[in-house]
């Protein structure tokens, strides 16, 4: 583990951890217990609050995932607040912007574990062993560095569908990921409807 992590548990509950550390284990469930099985695959899935983030999760659940052995591990990394923009460009540094920051950090948390909250009852409805983490930092360091800490098998990750231009400049963390995750990297594409 790195050593700018530490990890919470919290029981098969849905009740959000307290703890204001870079990365919190959500939410933690098994199987029923007689439907339980031997974990043989750990899958992770990276959601966020897109779109593509929440084709990806169904994409897997309809054709993915096996509830008989797989541990399925939802990750949410979330940004590290900074200081406003207009004051930053100033060089505002004799202003004290650390309640602001401290509360966009906690606003920044609930919505994650919220998040991870949502999906993951989706996955405890349909009995799958699951674990939900919330991270920040960056999310492409971040996703790489919790699939090979948890010798993932695969990673399901929705593609934003950026333009040329924008994937050069920007970069996208799908495509980190592909190419830096040592386990199969599923990219889910935006089902884009078909005309008749």
């Amino acid at each position: 583990m790195s050593n700018n992590t530490e990890t919470t548990t919290a029981t098969s509950t849905t009740q959000v951890s307290e703890s204001t550390v870079p990365e919190d284990t959500v939410l933690t469930t098994t199987q029923d217990a007689e439907s339980q099985a031997p974990i043989t695959r750990v899958v992770v899935i990276a959601i966020d609050h897109s779109t593509h983030s929440q084709q990806a999760f169904y994409w897997a659940l309809k054709n993915f995932l096996r509830k008989e052995n797989d541990l399925v591990v939802l990750v949410n990394v979330r940004s590290i607040p900074t200081v406003p923009g207009p004051y930053a460009a100033i060089g505002a540094s004799y202003m004290d912007f650390s309640e602001v920051v401290t509360s966009l950090e906690e606003q920044h948390r609930l919505s994650s574990h919220s998040l991870l909250q949502d999906f993951a009852s989706k996955l405890k409805a349909q009995n799958f062993a699951c674990k939900a983490i919330a991270m920040k930092g960056d999310a492409r360091d971040e996703i790489v560095r919790k699939v090979a800490e948890l010798n993932a098998d695969a990673l399901v990750i929705g593609s934003r569908g950026l333009g040329a231009l924008k994937r050069t400049l920007l970069g996208s963390v799908s495509d980190y990921c592909s190419h830096n995750c040592h386990c199969t990297v599923i990219i889910v594409k935006e089902r884009v409807e078909q005309k008749q």
